[in-house]
């Protein structure tokens, strides 16, 4: 068979986007079969090339658990994250914004598909590109701490914005969305998108972490009585937090000018 220069050419690139792809971790996955008809992301962007900072000291495996018993309908949830990452969802027709999902969990874990990929397939069908965010968990034992989660909010921002050319988006039109847990986390993002909680790995983060605007939902806010959900508390701040500790990690109180 022979090929011309433009087949090549298309040929080439397919190529290296799927070697480009492969570089990256994929999607959580428990390996179990996946209901027909449901696009799955294939593409994933890991946030941090030379590792995440901060290891725990006891080794960590990630599992991801299916809660459904219904064949047509999986509700997964990860934890022992060790390499955070984002699975992207591409538009077929982009309108040339992002959004970055953090789904909830509890800070136990991390939910897959109930406010991720459902999420994702919802908004990229209407124009948006998304990237739905598995970030590392508070309680397992990251030197940062409660910070571990800004820590990955605020790389994945500025990753967005760094390869927004790759995506066709305005890194100036970069929005952040989370959902219980995952609120508390978009909230965090939108209170501390400018503190300092890790050194810069490299030119991505010379970029602002600020989402354009911020949609956390059902979040969880205060981490102090009587208004705190009592286990993301736990795994955040710690049972035995001070106000000052509380204080610091209730979005609310924070939002800058």
């Amino acid at each position: 068979m022979n090929l011309d220069r433009r087949a090549l050419l298309v040929t080439s690139a397919v190529a290296a986007m799927a070697s480009g792809a492969m570089g990256q971790t994929p999607p959580p996955t428990n390996g179990g079969d996946l209901p027909a008809g449901l696009p799955q992301p294939t593409e994933t962007i890991d946030l941090w090339p030379a590792g995440a900072p901060g290891m725990p000291a006891a080794a960590l495996t990630e599992t991801v658990n299916e809660r459904s018993t219904d064949p047509q309908l999986t509700d997964r949830a990860v934890f022992g994250i060790t390499r955070p990452r984002m699975a992207v969802f591409r538009p077929v027709r982009s309108n040339g914004a992002a959004v970055l999902i953090t789904p909830g969990g509890g800070y136990r874990w991390v939910v897959v598909d109930k406010e991720g990929y459902e999420m994702g397939r919802w908004l990229s069908g209407r124009g948006y590109t998304v990237f739905v965010l598995f970030y590392r968990l508070p309680g397992e034992g990251w030197a940062a701490g409660p910070d571990v989660v800004l820590q990955d909010t605020q790389r994945a921002m500025r990753l967005i914005r760094h390869r927004a050319n790759d995506y066709g988006v305005d890194p100036e039109r970069v929005a952040a969305v989370g959902f219980s847990a995952g609120g508390h986390a978009c909230a965090d993002l939108a209170a501390r998108f400018a503190a300092t909680v890790y050194k810069p790995a490299d030119k991505a983060d010379q970029l602002s972490a600020r989402p354009l605007l911020a949609a956390p939902i059902y979040p969880v806010i205060s981490m102090s009585a009587p208004h705190a959900h009592p286990g993301s508390r736990e795994k955040l701040v710690g049972a035995n937090a001070d106000s000052v500790l509380e204080r610091a990690h209730s979005p609310h109180l924070n939002i800058p000018a």
